[in-house]
């Protein structure tokens, strides 16, 4: 065990909230992998929440997802699956304010369960207004008691100087995986992969739109119903029971068919989201 690393557990062991910040295929999530079996493996209630849309483990693309660890994990995936909170879209670019105040939800809600240690695991998105203007709201909202910072030079530097600095906040920086970047295509299919595995075993379910409530996600502009297009399914508690896709909309007759493997009678809301789910 290096000493970095060494510092790394004692820092995240002694705090509640970790988050972990790096540029695309910096090595966030197996960081995260490791920390969260490790501090797991120490006796540590740990809850992971994985706030990358685009690229997610806990949970299918298009959410921000709360996992549970109770071991030592290979990969994140292995994380029991507790929550997901539907954003619409695999790019937080488009619900900056979303994603980050889902990602505290979901710390929120961890250590309400009782997770005594959480590690969140963040998008790729550091560089420009864009990635600054993500990652301050996903700190401020989240609060962190440590900062991971993984970098090739000094990319997140300017993230961690706008950043609120909370009394008490430890900030560790370390180098960036020096693995070869994954390609946009690889990326696209992994994420195709990932959405396939969350909705195998779906079926058509009719749903009576006079009982069940449409809403936008996020990520979404207004009510766009169309064949194709990812939805998630809330309970009457408001909360991401799972994902379905539209097969068809009688609008007349006020009935929506989505495929999901959701059961129709715990449908009481279909929030409608940007991205069309190629089932072929």
């Amino acid at each position: 065990m290096s000493r970095s690393w060494a510092a790394v557990l004692d820092t995240a062991a002694a705090a509640r909230v970790t988050l972990v910040l790096g540029a695309i295929d910096a090595g966030k999530t197996t960081l995260v992998t490791r920390l969260a079996g490790a501090l797991a493996g120490a006796g540590h209630t740990v809850g992971v929440v994985d706030a990358d849309l685009g690229q997610s483990d806990v949970g299918p693309p298009t959410t921000v997802g709360l996992g549970r660890v109770r071991r030592p994990i290979e990969r994140l995936a292995e994380a029991d699956l507790v929550a997901i909170e539907f954003l619409g879209a695999t790019s937080p670019a488009r619900c900056l304010r979303g994603t980050a105040e889902a990602t505290a939800r979901l710390v929120r809600r961890a250590l309400e369960l009782g997770c005594d240690r959480v590690v969140v695991d963040t998008s790729g998105l550091v560089a420009g207004p864009l990635g600054l203007a993500l990652k301050r709201l996903k700190i401020d909202r989240v609060a962190p008691d440590v900062l991971l910072v993984m970098q090739r030079t000094d990319e997140c530097e300017p993230i961690v100087r706008a950043a609120t600095q909370a009394p008490g906040r430890a900030t560790i920086r370390l180098a960036a995986a020096t693995t070869p970047r994954r390609s946009p295509e690889a990326r696209r299919l992994a994420r195709r992969r990932a959405l396939q595995a969350h909705l195998a075993g779906a079926a058509p379910v009719t749903l009576d739109l006079a009982r069940v409530a449409l809403r936008p996600a996020p990520a979404a502009r207004g009510l766009s119903l169309t064949e194709g297009v990812l939805v998630a399914l809330d309970g009457p508690d408001g909360r991401t029971l799972g994902l379905g896709w539209v097969e068809s909309v009688d609008a007349p007759a006020a009935r929506l068919v989505v495929n999901t493997a959701v059961e129709a009678a715990r449908i009481a809301a279909v929030a409608i989201g940007r991205e069309r789910y190629d089932a072929a």
